[in-house]
This record gives C-alpha cells, sequence and structure tokens, in this order.
C-alpha cells in the first residue's frame, strides 16, 4: 500500500485538488470565507497538537514539509515563531530519518529509482570541500526534494549536524516565506 501511495502521489494530489474544486464549485456556500473562518477560529490547542504529531511524522510518507508549513501559518497566524520552530523540528527529524534510516519504507529504492542520476552526481559532490554548500543551496531550491539531498549526505557518511545545520541554513528563507504568506492567508480569511 505505501509503495502504491510513493508512486502515485503526484496522481492522488491531482485528484484530490480537482475533489476539492469540484465541491467548491458545486457547494460554495459549504467552503465559503464565513465557514473556514468559523472552522479555523475554533480549532484551539488540539490542533496544534496535531499540527505537531504531523510536521513530525510527514517525513514517514515522504511528504515535502512545504503544505504543512503553509498549514502552520494559516492556521496559526498569531504564532509565526512557534510555527517556523515547529517546522524546522520537522524538517530536521525529516531529515534525520532518511540520513540514518534509508531503508525505512524503502526510501532508499524510491530516491535510488527514481533519481538515479542526481544520486550518483550528488554522491560526488558530497565528498568535496563545497558540501555543506551544496546541501544548503539543495535545501533553499523549492523544486527539488530535501530527502534526496539527505538521503546521499547519509551515503557518503556526511556528519549529521553539518547536514542538518546545512538544510535549515537552506530553508530559512523558505520556511519563513511560506510562514508569512501563509499567516497573511489565515487572517485575510479570519477577517469578519
Amino acid at each position: 500500500m505505501r509503495t502504491f501511495l510513493l508512486k502515485h502521489f503526484n496522481t492522488i494530489w491531482l485528484i484530490l485538488v480537482i475533489i476539492c474544486a469540484s465541491l467548491l464549485f458545486m457547494f460554495p456556500e459549504a467552503i465559503s470565507r464565513d465557514s473556514i473562518s468559523e472552522f479555523l477560529n475554533g480549532l484551539g490547542t488540539l490542533a496544534l497538537i496535531v499540527y505537531i504529531l504531523l510536521s513530525l511524522s510527514r517525513a514517514l510518507l515522504m511528504i515535502p514539509c512545504t503544505p504543512f508549513v503553509l498549514a502552520g501559518g494559516i492556521t496559526f497566524p498569531e504564532m509565526p515563531i512557534l510555527v517556523m520552530a515547529i517546522s524546522y523540528v520537522g524538517i530536521v527529524a525529516g531529515a534525520y530519518l532518511v540520513y540514518s534510516f534509508p531503508s525505512f519504507g524503502s526510501y532508499d529504492e524510491y530516491l535510488e529509482g527514481k533519481y538515479p542520476d542526481k544520486v550518483q552526481v550528488l554522491k560526488e559532490k558530497l565528498h568535496g570541500t563545497y558540501a555543506f554548500w551544496i546541501v544548503a543551496g539543495w535545501s533553499f531550491f523549492p523544486l527539488v526534494p530535501t530527502d534526496l539531498i539527505c538521503y546521499v549526505a547519509g551515503i557518503v557518511k556526511m556528519p549529521f549536524k553539518k547536514m542538518a545545520t546545512a538544510v535549515v541554513v537552506g530553508e530559512i528563507p523558505l520556511v519563513t516565506l511560506y510562514v508569512l504568506v501563509g499567516a497573511e492567508i489565515g487572517v485575510w480569511l479570519r477577517s469578519f
């Protein structure tokens, strides 16, 4: 089941987006700004606990952190620093999982199968003197999977602290942007 989900993740995501868009078209009053505002305002403390658990466990399914960071900004616009901290902890937890336990969940097979050329190039580059900056730059670029660089860093035995620091340095601008944009959306949704 997990292999199926990983293999068809983009298709499943697209189907969910189509379903949500269809529901929005068919029932605009159910998914209005007022109903979303009411839902978000009524979440409370349990939402923060669920958000922390989801942020920490999202790497188990190799789901990118971007939707979780945006969701955190939207759901908790009054706590951007806390959302950033939770996001960074989730990112480092995911990096640790892929770095230390690449065979867990068949990450190694998935990454080696999907990105064989990139894995080879990264293996060579991470043996050089600019390994830290390669990891940071890779983490900064939003269109490539950060899990891949963490996996290769584990293969080449890059020290975990060095890799995790580089990932966080690379993610700082993105996480900050996502949280601030999410917070603005969250404030806008609640402004009634």
